[in-house]
């Protein structure tokens, strides 16, 4: 006779250890089944964890992990010979709604600490946590509803509810039907080098008050990131899949080896005296749309697996952990009513879109077109980085000030078709979308005299965005 429990959790990442702890913490029988030897053993190496975590889960407290709290952020433009032609740096915004975000902008962990931690929290919750075992396979009853799971070896396992929280290739989603492969155009694949540099060294050149994340964009590749890690830092970068495929487009590996080669990320290798660690890649949705189809017969699905990674920057850990929580949530009450059905399972839905994750997908598609026009088209910074280099020209000694000012002012004049165009295609939809008007108002104004200072001006200045 095969095993039977209340919830079966697969996957022991972050969104399937809260899922299985929460469920646990309602009494509820339930198993959640990890692949690798411990939690976080197939993860990528590092993530961030947002500020907000530590007030919407009271046991991040309790966080016992090496961790470098990230109180800045730098952005760096380079040329196409990747020569530095513009950078900057800022501090968290006095606007955050609570301390911790006016603190810092997020946490930097590496993923086999973390998720061991959380995982640790499920089982002393009394969860059962089964390592070194594959999902293969769902179980279904006549009518096609999810009643259980296949493990590799084997093993049949009934589950009243099953949560899906094994990311963003998740066999579960595709064999309970709820989706298909993501699409080449919702997915990327996400490539990164993993340094590490001796403590001391980190601390004598960069410091604990000093620990920043970086990120690099030049046109001869998609914008990177480079994030401080406990004792080392991380390269890397995220592409869409079906922007692979394009004639220009070199290969993820080409990509990183033009990055990390070059002389700004030289430089920052050799001050710290790092050695590369570990490569790694992995895919990670990247939707322009909203989440669809995230719960089904006897099935709910959470974090990667439903495509919750956020639309602007694809963060996922917190949304991931979230859903997992409303899951479990969800579960504990269909069980409880005796109708674990997509009817009796679809509050889960009405929970995920009431909360930060819903609200955060308001705009999916204006975040997505905003980040892959901008940082993910890496031909446009041939223009755009000329332009932020001028910024602060009327400061320069070369000539009388005003006479720079004039010049800088006369630039930005030339480039004006350019820059409204850019502010049309990427910023007025989101405003829009937004509820901005007065934003929009201001735009369509500086539009409409540039089109009235076009009929008039004889210079045959043009702009325009790549297509």
């Amino acid at each position: 006779m095969p095993e039977k429990v209340d919830v079966l959790v697969v996957g022991a990442g972050p969104g399937g250890s809260i899922a299985a702890k929460t469920a646990a913490e309602k009494g509820l029988k339930t198993i959640f089944f990890e692949r690798g030897a411990q939690p976080g053993d197939k993860a990528a190496s590092g993530c961030g964890l947002p500020p907000r975590m530590w007030r919407e889960f009271d046991f991040m407290k309790d966080l016992d992990i090496p961790s470098y709290k990230i109180k800045y952020q730098a952005l760096h433009l380079l040329d196409d010979t990747l020569g530095e032609r513009f950078s900057m740096r800022w501090s968290p915004s006095d606007l955050g709604e609570y301390p911790e975000a006016r603190e810092y902008f997020q946490v930097n962990v590496y993923r086999p600490g973390f998720d061991r931690f959380l995982a640790k929290l499920a089982v002393n919750a009394g969860a059962e946590l089964r390592t070194s075992t594959l999902i293969e396979n769902v179980l279904k009853d006549d009518a096609g509803k999810i009643i259980g799971v296949v493990t590799d070896k084997g093993e049949k396992i009934e589950g009243k509810v099953t949560i899906a929280a094994d990311g963003a290739t998740s066999k579960i989603a595709c064999q309970a039907g709820l989706r298909k492969k993501w699409r080449p155009d919702e997915i990327t694949l996400v490539v990164d080098c993993d340094f590490s540099a001796p403590e001391a060294r980190i601390n004598e050149i960069i410091g604990p008050e000093e620990y920043s994340n970086h990120v690099y964009v030049s046109p001869l590749y998609p914008a990177t990131y480079v994030a401080m890690m406990p004792g080392g830092f991380h390269v890397g970068f995220g592409q869409w899949l079906d922007r692979y495929k394009s004639a220009s487009a070199l290969s993820p590996y080409e990509y990183l080896q033009n990055v990390i080669q070059s002389k700004p990320l030289q430089q920052f290798i050799q001050k710290l005296h790092a050695t590369p660690r570990e490569f790694h890649a992995h895919l990670l949705p990247w939707l322009s749309h909203v989440p669809e189809n995230t719960f089904g017969d006897g099935i709910l699905l959470v974090g990667d697996a439903a495509g919750f990674p956020c639309p602007l920057e694809a963060e996922g850990i917190n949304y991931a952990m979230i859903s997992g929580r409303f899951a479990a949530q969800t579960a504990a009450e269909a069980i409880a009513a005796g109708n674990t059905s997509a009817t009796g399972l679809q509050p889960y839905e009405a929970k995920w879109q009431a909360s930060t994750i819903g609200e955060e997908f308001t705009t999916p598609k204006e975040w997505v077109d905003l980040w892959a026009g901008i940082f993910f088209d890496p031909p446009q910074w041939n223009k755009l980085t000329p332009i932020a280099n001028n910024l602060m020209f009327w400061a320069s000694w070369s000539a009388p000030h005003i006479r720079n000012f004039k010049r800088e002012l006369a630039n930005y004049g030339e480039n004006l078709p350019f820059l409204l165009e850019f502010a049309k295609t990427y910023l007025v939809p989101l405003m829009k979308k937004a509820g901005v008007p007065l934003g929009r108002t201001m735009l369509k104004v500086a539009w409409k005299w540039l089109k009235t200072k076009k009929k008039t001006s004889p210079t045959g200045v043009t702009g325009g965005m790549r297509k």
